[in-house]
C-alpha cells in the first residue's frame, strides 16, 4: 500500500539516519540520545513540561509511513522502499557510524524499480518507491499498515477528514485532519522567433581534464538538453539582444575562468553567436569515485532570469578511460530527464532589485545540497556565484523542526529567542554575497526599498526569517521579510512540449517570472461559518473578515463549500445571471499542514471536508487572467512536494494560473489575521483611480508589527505570512 515516506541516502551513516528521523517524530525509543535531544529541546520551551508528554506531542507512528533510500551505484541512481519501523529498528542497533548501505544490506539485485504515480494519484500494487518528474512522493509496500481502529494506512491517509487541535489560549486557524492536467494555454505574443537552447558539453569527463561548454541558440532541439522552445519577442526595429548567460553545476566542477558570460543574439541570425565556457572536474571523493550533476545555464536580460536549460553530466576519476559501463539494475544518470523552464527572453519591466536563485544540480531529494546565484539589474561588485548551499538535512526536515518549534513555542515567553535563532540559523544557510548584494543594492535605491525576489527549488525553508545583522533599518524587526520588499516565486520545472508550426507558444503555469501589474474588477471572498457537525471550531473573527471585505470591495461573497470552489476554480462564477471574472480571491477559514503526508497542506470547508491542494492545480487560469490569491489559513503558506514538483498551496495555486499567493507558515490568531487581512486589502486595493501600494511593501510593514521584547511574548501572526509573486505587484480596480 501507498505510505509517505522520508527520502534517506544509502550512504548516510546510522547516527544521521536517527537524527534525521528523530526531527521528523520517528524513534524506536525515546531514550535514544537523538530522539532525547530532540524532546529536550521541545520542552525547554514549553515550561518545562513533563518529559513523556511532550515526547507524545512529537512522536509520529513509523508503522504507517516509510523509507525511500536512494542509492548510487558508479554512474547509476537505485532506489529501495523499506518499512520505516525497520529502518529505525536496525539503525539503533548499527554502531553510530555504519551506513545505512550496510545496515539494511542494500545489493543491486534487491532494489526495486520505480514506479511512476498514475493519473489521478492511483499506484500499481507492486513494492517499489512512487515517483513522478525523478522525485520519490511516496513508497508501495506489499502489507497495508493497521491502526489501532483496524483500518488501512492508506484510507487514513488519503482520504481522513479531520479533527481539532486541543484548544489554546488565543482562537487561532488551525485544524488537525483527524489530479488531472488542466488544458494548455496559449500565448497572445504577437512577432516573435523561435529557437531551442543550445549546451554542448560531454556526457562525462575525467577529473583534472579541462573541457569546454558552449551556450547559445540552436534551430533544432538538442539531444540530451532538457529546455523550452525559445520565444525572442520582439519590436519592430529591434535587430538584437544582449543577454547574459549564466552557468552553474553542483558538486564536482570548477570554472577557473568564471561562470557568466556576455552574449548577443541577432534576431535574423539566432544561431550565429554563441558562449564559451571552460570548466575542470574536481577529484571525486564519494564511495562510488562519481560526482553526478547537472549543467545548468540560465538566460538572463536586463537583470530578468528569462529561462534556463540542463543537461546530466559525470566527473569521473582522473585514472578513466572510455565511458562508464552500463548496469544491469538502476538508471543511468544520462538517461535521467533533466529540467529546466521556459525561456521567454522578455526584460521585465519592473525587474526586481536583487533575484536569489537557489538551485539543486544533484536532484537528490535526500540531500540538502543546493547552489545559489545572485542576479541584479544594477551594477554591482560582489560575487554572483555560484554559491554552494548545504542545508545540513533534506530540506523538508530542515524546515519542520523550524516550524514545530514556532507552533509548539507560539505561548512561551522563548518564543522571541526562538524566531530569532531560527532566523539567524536561516541566514546562515544563504551566502554572505547574497546579503553583500542586498546592501550594495539597497544604498543604489535609497530611499526606495530595494525590491527582492526569492527562485528556490525547494518550497519549504522560510527565507523570510533570514536574520540581517546589521539590518538594514534598524527601527524594524531584523528579518528579512521586514527589511526588504520579498517575493518569492517557483519556476515551472517541466520541459515544454514543441510548438507546432505556425502555432503560438504555450503558455507556463506559472509563469517564467512573475506579474508586476493586475487591474481588479472584482474580487471573491470565501468564509466557512463551521457546522457544528464538521468538528471545527468557528471562527467569528474570520467570519466578520469575510463580511467587511465582501462590503468595502466589488466583490462575489462564496460560502465555503465544494460547489462555490469548483465553480471559483474553473473560472465560472456568477452574480445574478451573469458570468463575473475575479482578479482577487480571499479564503477565511481554518488550514492545517502535516509534513510527513504528500500534498501536506489542507483548508477546510464549512462542512469539516479537508481541501487539499491538488484541486487548485487545474485551476482554468494563467495567460492573461491571474488572480492574487490570499488564504487566510494557518499552514497553507509552506510548500508541500507532490508528483516531483513544487506543490502545496503555493506551487499547486500557482500551477493552476494566479499570479500570487499569500499564506502563513504556521498557526494565526483569529483576531490578529482580521485586522492584517483588512489592513493588506485596504492598502492594496484603494478606491479608483489610485493604485495600489506594492504588495512587498504592504507585507514588510506588516511584518515590522512584530514587537521584540513585547509582554508577555510578541504576536508571532506578524511574521507568519509568506507571499508567492512580484515583490512590486500592485493592483488598481477598474470598472466591471
Amino acid at each position: 500500500m501507498l505510505r509517505p515516506a522520508i527520502a534517506l541516502d544509502a550512504e548516510m551513516p546510522a547516527s544521521e539516519v536517527l537524527h534525521r528521523l528523530a526531527l521528523n517524530g520517528f524513534w524506536s525509543s525515546v531514550d535514544h540520545p537523538a530522539a532525547r535531544a530532540r524532546v529536550e529541546r521541545m520542552r525547554a520551551g514549553m515550561k518545562q513540561q513533563p518529559f513523556d508528554a511532550v515526547a507524545a506531542t512529537l512522536a509520529r507512528d513509523a508503522r504507517l509511513h516509510g523509507a525511500a533510500i536512494r542509492r548510487q551505484w558508479g554512474t547509476h541512481v537505485l532506489w529501495y522502499a523499506r518499512d520505516l519501523q525497520q529502518v529505525l529498528e536496525r539503525c539503533a542497533a548499527a554502531a553510530p557510524d555504519a551506513l545505512l548501505i550496510d545496515v539494511l544490506d542494500l545489493h543491486e539485485h534487491d532494489s526495486e524499480p520505480t514506479i511512476e504515480l498514475q493519473p489521478g494519484g492511483g499506484t500499481p500494487l507492486s513494492a517499489g518507491v512512487v515517483m513522478d518528474e525523478g522525485q520519490p512522493v511516496g513508497v508501495s509496500l506489499p502489507d497495508a499498515a493497521q491502526a489501532p481502529d483496524g483500518t488501512s494506512h492508506a484510507s487514513r491517509q488519503w482520504l481522513e477528514r479531520g479533527t481539532l487541535h486541543k484548544a489554546t489560549p488565543a482562537t487561532r486557524r488551525s485544524a488537525a485532519p483527524a489530479a488531472a492536467q488542466p488544458p494548455a494555454q496559449r500565448a497572445t505574443a504577437s512577432a516573435h522567433a523561435q529557437a531551442w537552447p543550445r549546451l554542448d558539453a560531454p556526457e562525462h569527463v575525467p577529473a583534472a581534464q579541462p573541457f569546454e561548454v558552449v551556450v547559445g541558440f540552436a534551430l533544432d532541439r538538442q539531444a540530451g538538453v532538457a529546455g523550452g522552445q525559445v520565444v525572442l519577442p520582439f519590436e519592430p526595429g529591434v535587430q538584437t539582444l544582449d543577454l547574459s548567460v549564466e552557468l552553474s553545476a553542483g558538486k564536482g566542477v570548477e570554472a577557473p575562468d568564471g561562470w557568466s558570460r556576455p552574449l548577443r543574439v541577432s534576431v535574423s541570425d539566432l544561431t550565429a553567436t554563441t558562449a564559451s565556457f571552460r570548466l575542470v572536474g574536481i577529484e571525486p571523493t564519494n564511495r562510488e569515485r562519481a560526482w553526478l550533476t547537472m549543467l545548468e545555464v540560465r538566460y538572463v536580460l536586463a537583470g530578468t532570469v528569462c529561462g534556463t536549460a540542463a543537461r546530466p553530466l559525470v566527473i569521473l576519476p582522473s585514472a578513466s578511460a572510455g565511458a562508464p559501463q552500463p548496469r544491469p539494475f538502476g538508471t543511468g544518470w544520462q538517461t535521467m530527464a533533466a529540467t529546466a523552464s521556459p525561456v521567454n527572453l522578455v526584460a521585465e519591466k519592473h525587474a526586481p532589485d536583487l533575484t536569489i536563485e537557489i538551485t539543486k544540480p544533484d536532484r537528490n531529494a535526500s540531500s540538502g545540497a543546493y547552489v545559489c546565484r545572485l542576479c541584479s539589474p544594477h551594477d554591482l561588485a560582489v560575487q554572483r556565484g555560484p554559491f554552494e548551499i548545504d542545508l545540513g538535512q533534506d530540506a523538508k526536515t530542515f524546515a519542520k523542526a523550524m516550524v514545530e518549534e514556532i507552533r509548539m513555542f507560539s505561548t512561551s515567553e522563548l518564543l522571541e529567542g526562538t524566531i530569532e535563532s531560527i532566523g539567524r540559523l536561516v541566514a546562515e544557510r544563504l551566502p554572505a554575497q547574497a546579503f553583500e548584494a542586498l546592501r550594495e543594492v539597497a544604498a543604489k535605491v535609497a530611499p526606495e526599498v530595494p525590491a527582492v525576489l526569492i527562485v528556490s527549488a525547494e518550497p519549504y525553508v522560510p527565507w523570510e526569517l533570514a536574520w540581517m545583522d546589521p539590518p538594514l533599518d534598524d527601527s524594524r524587526p531584523s528579518h528579512l521579510g521586514a527589511q526588504a520588499l520579498l517575493g518569492r516565486w517557483l519556476r515551472d520545472n517541466a520541459t515544454a512540449p514543441p510548438v507546432a508550426a505556425g502555432a503560438e507558444p504555450v503558455v507556463p503555469r506559472p509563469a517564467t517570472h512573475p506579474i508586476g501589474e493586475l487591474s481588479v474588477r472584482n474580487m471573491a471572498v470565501m468564509a466557512a461559518w463551521y457546522q457544528a457537525s464538521s468538528g471545527l471550531r468557528r471562527l467569528p473573527k474570520a467570519e466578520q473578515e469575510a463580511k467587511q471585505l465582501a462590503a468595502s470591495f466589488p466583490s462575489v461573497p462564496l460560502a465555503a463549500s465544494s460547489q462555490s470552489l469548483r465553480q471559483l476554480l474553473n473560472a465560472s462564477l456568477e452574480r445574478g445571471f451573469e458570468r463575473v471574472a475575479v482578479e482577487a480571491v480571499h479564503f477565511a477559514g481554518h488550514g492545517d499542514f502535516d509534513p510527513t503526508r504528500p500534498d501536506a497542506s489542507a483548508l477546510f470547508l464549512e462542512d469539516g471536508f479537508p481541501l487539499r491542494s491538488t484541486l487548485f492545480r487545474a485551476a482554468k487560469y494563467g495567460g492573461e487572467r491571474q488572480p492574487l490569491l490570499f488564504l487566510n489559513a494557518c499552514m497553507l503558506g509552506i510548500g508541500g512536494e507532490l508528483l516531483g514538483d513544487m506543490a502545496g498551496f503555493p506551487g499547486n495555486s500557482l500551477r493552476g494560473g494566479f499570479g500570487g499567493v499569500l499564506g502563513a507558515l504556521w498557526e494565526v490568531d483569529d483576531a490578529v489575521a482580521h485586522d492584517i487581512a483588512l489592513e493588506f486589502w485596504r492598502r492594496a486595493l484603494p478606491p479608483p483611480p489610485a493604485r495600489g501600494e506594492p504588495i512587498g511593501a504592504i507585507l514588510r510593514d506588516l511584518r515590522a508589527l512584530y514587537v521584540p521584547g513585547a509582554t508577555p511574548a510578541p504576536v508571532a501572526t506578524y511574521l507568519a505570512y509568506v507571499y508567492y509573486g512580484h515583490p512590486r505587484l500592485t493592483l488598481q480596480r477598474v470598472a466591471a
